[in-house]
């Protein structure tokens, strides 16, 4: 599926992230996001969207949808070595997350609380429980 045909639902979330998780794994929390690219020569046109969920086994998983085709990548938290969590407007969240289990990996991604046009009723608790999970990992990192 490309950006394009995507209808951003909760069901089609869940789907998207229970076909990455493995024997018993479960999701704590699965949000809609916006991804955002890192690195020197990132730029604010460089936005995807997509889905992050992180799981009961410690796992952060991302679902990115490029215009003509998806991307999924999981992360182990425990590799976390920073998170930055930075206010927007609107009550929206830019999280930074940088990984490294033998090679560094940023992933960057910003969360709406509500999101318009789409059929996403949980989005605010699952919002307000993936910044509390980070949160609790980032005040372990200090």
């Amino acid at each position: 599926m490309s950006s394009f045909t995507k209808k951003y639902t909760d069901e089609e979330m869940n789907y998207a992230l229970s076909t990455l998780l493995i024997g018993g794994e479960r999701l704590e929390t699965a949000v809609y996001c916006l991804f955002k690219a890192t690195g020197f020569f990132a730029s604010n046109r460089d936005i995807i969207t997509g889905y992050v969920g992180i799981t009961d086994m410690g796992r952060l998983w991302c679902c990115k949808y490029h215009t003509f085709n998806d991307e999924s990548a999981a992360y182990n938290m425990e590799d976390i070595i920073q998170i930055k969590i930075k206010p927007m407007i609107f009550g929206q969240k830019i999280i930074t997350v940088v990984f490294d289990d033998g090679k560094k990996r940023t992933v960057k991604f910003q969360l709406a609380p509500k999101v318009a046009g789409s059929k996403l009723p949980n989005q605010e608790i699952n919002v307000g429980k993936m910044l509390e999970i980070l949160e609790a990992k980032m005040n372990k990192l200090v």
